[in-house]
């Protein structure tokens, strides 16, 4: 539990939680692989061999999204103690409107995390959902929920490389490296606090009506982190 909160300062033995850092599955592959010599045109060994190909990809769980604090401002933990507490889960309520590693839904008018699926922990609501009661009991949600996590992101580099020998002292070097390869768009991660915060819209340059922020959404607008486009690096070094 290193680096995490505590909730109920009155029962820390119910206090145990997942790592924010926690992924069950994480998977990396390094490959690197020299072209042998073949052939006996001596210009096309000299030509296609000893180039070494190398890569590395890393593949694995998305990060856990934190839980939520509580939206009400008059409970008795904020009376009492000046402090909140976690928002409760709703039993049976997905916790997600889309799946975020499915690519099948427009992220900047997409909704991805449900609001509905957190509550007032201790609170009493009416017929039609509405919060009639703010108890102030402390949550018995944890931090994080092992399936409740961010979209998984892929790592991948490339790069190929060779040594010329030009004479006995003199060596040409040339190297090209590549991150993101296959050129994923990497979109940001869905705003998660404040889940009672309805979201809210703008429009883009172009004149698209994009979500902005709010509990679930996530902001394609400039300035946000969309990245995930594919870079290359070509260096060149000359030994004598």
């Amino acid at each position: 539990m290193f680096g995490q909160t505590v909730n109920d300062v009155f029962n820390r033995d119910v206090n145990k939680q997942l790592s924010s850092f926690s992924r069950p599955l994480w998977n990396i592959l390094a490959v690197t692989y020299t072209v042998p010599q073949w052939g006996t045109n001596r210009w096309l060994k000299y030509a296609l061999s000893d180039w070494t190909l190398g890569t590395t990809l890393q593949y694995g769980s998305g990060q856990p999204i934190p839980v939520p604090t509580t939206a009400g401002t008059l409970t008795n933990l904020t009376q009492s103690l000046g402090r909140g507490t976690r928002a409760e889960r709703v039993p049976g309520v997905p916790l997600f409107l889309a799946d975020l590693n499915c690519h099948c839904f427009d992220p900047a008018q997409t909704q991805v995390l449900n609001p509905a699926a957190w509550r007032e922990p201790g609170s009493t609501y009416d017929a039609t959902g509405k919060q009639t009661s703010y108890n102030g009991t402390f949550s018995p949600s944890a931090a994080y929920y092992n399936d409740y996590r961010y979209r998984r992101i892929p790592r991948e580099t490339l790069a190929f490389g060779r040594v010329f020998r030009i004479t006995e002292r003199a060596s040409l070097q040339v190297r090209m490296e590549f991150t993101n390869p296959f050129n994923r768009a990497q979109i940001p991660n869905p705003v998660a606090t404040g889940y009672t915060t309805k979201v809210s819209t703008k429009f883009a340059a172009d004149g698209l009506k994009v979500n902005n922020t709010g509990f679930g959404a996530i902001s394609t607008l400039p300035g946000a982190a969309v990245s995930g486009e594919r870079t290359g690096l070509l260096v060149a070094r000359l030994t004598f």
